[in-house]
């Protein structure tokens, strides 16, 4: 389950190479997202990518420790922050508008932190979708993401309303108990609880 965060960390701590594509899949797009909110250009942002992954990986040893780092969330925000501003400062002077301070933006914060809620809900999806059979996850697929009514989800389904409105209540219950543990490990993170 993802949000035993403690268990990943764990197995990088170990020199786990599980661990480390886990890291990559379950980080990837964050990066990817607040690189690009952040300014950074899309055909560079596989770059930023790869210079937070090797400042978080040290020679295949990783760098975080929570009695030196404190929360790994500002860790890694702290890494990509870093990265982002090199890449600035980087920038040949031809292709600069704005100083690389104004280009990675003084806002960082606000969409890391945006970047980061958005990460944990899909990975809460995701897991969602693991403990629900498919089904199911269709029908929450159907109702809250494509904002289909009951009664359209129930015709495409070939189910009954009745059915289509128990499996959301299920998906919901499920959805919030995975995001109640989500908060209860970064309370500060202010994650909404559906």
């Amino acid at each position: 389950m993802y949000t035993t965060r403690s268990t990943l960390l764990h197995k990088l701590q170990n020199n786990d190479s599980v661990g480390y594509q886990e890291f990559y899949t379950v980080y990837r797009n964050l990066i990817y997202s607040t690189a690009l909110k952040s300014g950074v250009p899309a055909a560079d942002t596989d770059d930023i990518i790869q210079a937070v992954m090797l400042g978080i990986f040290n020679n295949g040893s990783f760098l975080y420790s929570k009695t030196k780092h404190g929360l790994f969330r500002t860790y890694l925000g702290g890494v990509i922050h870093h990265k982002i501003c090199d890449y600035f400062r980087n920038c040949p002077p031809a292709t600069e508008k704005a100083a690389p301070e104004e280009k990675a933006r003084a806002d960082f914060e606000e969409i890391f932190n945006a970047e980061y809620r958005s990460n944990l809900l899909e990975l809460a999806i995701d897991e969602l979708r693991r403990k629900v059979q498919p089904e199911v996850f269709e029908t929450f697929e159907l109702c809250f993401r494509r904002n289909l009514s009951d009664k359209e989800v129930a015709m495409l389904l070939n189910a009954k309303p009745n059915t289509v409105t128990i499996r959301k209540k299920r998906c919901l219950e499920t959805l919030r108990t995975i995001i109640t543990q989500l908060k209860t490990a970064d309370p500060e993170l202010d994650l909404p609880i559906l």
